[in-house]
């Protein structure tokens, strides 16, 4: 069980394992706004079921989290750090083995100097991605990145991944890129994995 911010030298491996790529907020817990108190954390609904329902699928299940209050300076890198194990103790409480949350600290407008960058990390780039990859032995080709924005899906697709879009239905489609999946919540997606095919 880990939880670090991304680093740049993985091992490298064979892949082996379909792994799912979960945005933190929005897609797991409500949206709040640059969460940073545990107080404030509150899953959405039917997340902790279709975790299970991926776990059982045989995913293993990480998070791939753009967090760039950091480089805002609205909160610390140890901070994000503490939420996030807090956060992975609350669903390995539940049953659900959130093996590793990766966060991108870095913002190319940050205010604070040390992670005002443009990076690999920050999705739609899909640094974190491959860093998970390359540690986990994942075979990106049965994996899928999943979240509440169309960076999230982007990364995955950039990665090698397939790529989901939660879109909430005031959401405008996107017409010109069809590589998505699309659906309306974690819950859909998962209990829809049994017609997506992992091979």
């Amino acid at each position: 069980m880990q939880n670090t911010a991304y680093p740049m030298h993985p091992p490298l491996k064979a892949p082996i394992y379909p792994a799912i790529f979960l945005d933190r907020d929005g897609t797991l817990h409500r949206d709040v706004g640059y969460l940073i108190d545990f107080a404030h954390f509150e899953p959405l609904p039917g997340v902790l079921e279709a975790l299970r329902i991926l776990q059982e699928k045989g995913y293993r299940l990480f998070v791939t989290s753009n967090q760039s209050g950091i480089a805002r300076g609205y909160f610390t890198l140890d901070q994000v750090l503490a939420l996030n194990d807090r956060i992975r103790r609350y669903f390995a409480e539940e049953g659900v083995d959130i093996e590793e949350f990766v966060i991108c600290p870095h913002h190319p407008e940050g205010k604070v100097e040390s992670f005002r960058a443009s990076c690999q990390c920050r999705k739609p780039e899909p640094g974190m991605i491959l860093y998970l990859q390359k540690k986990y032995n994942l075979d990106l080709n049965r994996s899928y990145a999943v979240g509440d924005k169309e960076s999230d899906a982007l990364a995955g697709l950039r990665a090698g991944a397939r790529g989901v879009w939660l879109r909430q239905a005031s959401v405008p489609t996107v017409d010109t890129v069809t590589e998505y999946l699309e659906f309306q919540s974690l819950l859909d997606f998962a209990r829809d994995t049994g017609r997506v095919r992992q091979d």
